[in-house]
């Protein structure tokens, strides 16, 4: 995309109402001039969260998320600036001009991505092998071109040597997964070679990575098999936890019918999606979070599930290792407080199978699925009974070790007292029992994920200033969030603008009021800037134009208000923190840390309300 003139946002803004983009995310309600709503950044019960048609903007009193329709996209998609621009524009009918010559790293990283999705859907139309094998898994063309399903041809170097004639070194090619280097060598060869290709795209439906499968069934020179499916490592563009196959085409299923489909393989939701059945969506060539969201604040790929809507139905493989997933799958999106049922497959097939067979039996699946706790229970009785014991400890066990974990992940109390009732009914345990082993297994988990990930346990045990990409301690580390918070993103981009028009003194004066704000944490702040120059500047001139004005007067207002927004969320995450060591010291009865602590957050408050107020 070109350096932007900021008359393309302003007129984003103008076809957008703000009112009727969140509207079509959340449920939304009149209060006077206003909307409220319950925040989606943060679990709350009464509504917190306030959209202003005047201003074009909302903030959440609970959280402090604030922004317009362009943050809001963001911050609930999990996007960059660039994605959420792509999603409203088109939703705005308003084209975006692209120009080269301002393409930024990232920009050039979505396009080898879109290069080499092209080259693979190229070659899948020349190879009539390919395409019969797509035809005999009952994908028609029409599904074929909607997902982009591609091949990657026998051979090392072809879609290489494509991608250097379109101008793309191998530097590039590497940093997204295209191609890797060999051990001890200079040389490079592609990564994907004799499979079927499928792209997994972000939210907005830029190509990210790839999914391939292999075509034949062929050995490797040691003999081995290759693996049936290979993905893209982690890259720039690409983080497993942060993604779902198919997300981009089934998010508005999902919202409009109020519950997913979660199934494991690529041709599984192919063909639910062909079926008809489009609020489905793959965990292939991805790893699902245990968290809603990272220690940087960014949205896991469960976790934007989760805002899109609260219920869940896994339709996994039928075989013992697609069981095993889908139970692992459930226990994590019961952390994350959905209501999750299992889709019992029959018969050892997969969904894709079962489609190809009869629709009507996939749609009768998952019309019959279960609640988790109650599908699994049902197991645990069939198989003690099957196994003709007649030591009841036995079947205690089972249920302890299979049922309960996920009885401990529930939220709701109520909840689990339903369930713990129906497992003292079906196993013949006392309720009592059932209720002290709940606690003992919750206690034993708590541990086991402590001791599994002491970092992320130390972030998320503090509270999280969750509308917005922060965290605290996460701030004064060097290792910074990828995306920065709204305000600090266009604080930043505008100091660049600056910079780029000679406006020394402004800089200078500007940079160093931010590092009296920033205090410790501005030497990092700074470092992830300069890495993310170029997208900040292209945000900031969509937002505050080119013409900086005689001295940089026509900025001089803008950057005023965000450096007064910069101060708050920066005061805003020490009082968080001030708090959080406040209980934990009231809890260890340290009263003197307790008084040094207490006045500290009323410095703070006070410090915040006069920022407010313009002293």
């Amino acid at each position: 995309m070109s350096a932007m003139n900021r008359n393309t946002v302003e007129e984003i803004k103008a076809r957008i109402p703000i009112e009727d983009l969140i509207g079509s995310y959340i449920k939304v309600e009149k209060s006077g001039k206003s909307y409220k709503a319950r925040c989606p950044f943060h679990n709350e019960k009464s509504p917190s969260f306030f959209i202003s048609p005047d201003r074009g903007g909302y903030y959440c009193f609970g959280c402090n998320a604030k922004g317009d329709i362009f943050s809001f996209v963001e911050q609930f998609e999990g996007l960059d600036f660039r994605g959420a621009l792509k999603i409203l524009a088109d939703r705005a009918g308003v084209k975006l001009v692209h120009d080269e010559k301002a393409d930024g790293e990232r920009d050039r990283l979505y396009k080898v991505m879109e290069l080499a999705t092209a080259y693979f859907e190229e070659q899948l139309a020349r190879s009539a092998e390919a395409r019969e094998y797509i035809k005999s898994r009952g994908i028609t063309e029409e599904t074929q071109e909607s997902f982009r399903i591609g091949l990657a041809p026998d051979g090392w170097r072809n879609l290489m040597t494509y991608l250097k004639g379109k101008g793309f070194n191998e530097a590039a090619m590497e940093k997204v997964g295209l191609i890797k280097q060999k051990e001890g060598t200079s040389d490079y060869y592609d990564r994907f070679r004799g499979r079927i290709m499928f792209p997994i795209s972000d939210s907005s439906g830029r190509v990210i990575a790839f999914s391939g499968r292999i075509l034949k069934d062929v050995k490797n020179a040691d003999g081995s098999s290759p693996a049936k499916y290979l993905n893209s490592p982690d890259t720039p563009l690409f983080d497993k936890s942060l993604v779902l196959y198919g997300l981009d085409k089934a998010k508005t299923e999902i919202r409009r019918l109020n519950y997913t489909i979660f199934v494991e393989g690529q041709m599984d939701l192919v063909m639910s999606h062909q079926a008809g059945i489009k609020n489905t969506v793959a965990s292939s060539g991805t790893a699902l979070s245990e968290e809603t969201m990272n220690a940087t604040g960014i949205i896991s790929n469960l976790g934007l599930v989760r805002r899109l809507s609260p219920n869940v139905i896994i339709a996994f493989d039928s075989d013992s290792a697609g069981r095993k997933a889908a139970l692992r799958a459930a226990g994590i999106a019961l952390s994350l407080a959905m209501d999750v049922k299992i889709a019992d497959i029959v018969g050892g097939k997969d969904p894709a199978d079962l489609v190809k067979e009869d629709v009507e039996k996939w749609r009768q699946t998952l019309k019959d699925a279960k609640p988790v706790i109650e599908f699994e229970l049902g197991n645990v009785v069939r198989e003690h009974v099957e196994s003709k014991s007649t030591d009841a400890r036995k079947l205690t066990k089972m249920v302890t070790e299979r049922v309960l974990p996920l009885v401990a992940r529930i939220e709701s109390s109520s909840d689990q007292s339903h369930f713990v009732a129906m497992i003292a009914d079906q196993a013949k345990i006392p309720v009592d029992s059932v209720w002290q082993d709940v606690r003992v297994v919750a206690k034993r988990l708590k541990e086991a994920e402590a001791a599994a990930n002491p970092v992320a346990n130390q972030f998320n045990s503090a509270p999280q200033t969750s509308g917005r990409n922060t965290i605290t301690k996460a701030r004064t580390t060097s290792e910074m969030p990828r995306r920065v918070d709204l305000i600090e993103r266009r604080l930043f981009g505008l100091l660049f603008l600056m910079e780029k028009e000679g406006l020394n003194n402004q800089v200078t004066t500007t940079n160093n009021q931010v590092k009296k704000m920033a205090g410790e944490s501005y030497e990092a702040r700074v470092a992830f800037a300069d890495q993310n120059k170029n997208d900040l500047m292209f945000e900031a001139e969509s937002f505050f134009g080119t013409d900086a004005g005689k001295d940089g007067e026509n900025w001089e207002r803008p950057m005023k208000e965000l450096l007064k927004n910069f101060e708050e969320d920066i005061i805003s995450d020490e009082i968080v923190t001030a708090m959080h060591e406040l209980k934990i010291a009231e809890k260890a009865g340290d009263n003197e840390k307790v008084m040094e602590l207490a006045k500290k957050c009323q410095a703070l408050s006070i410090r915040k309300a006069q920022i407010g107020k313009g002293k």
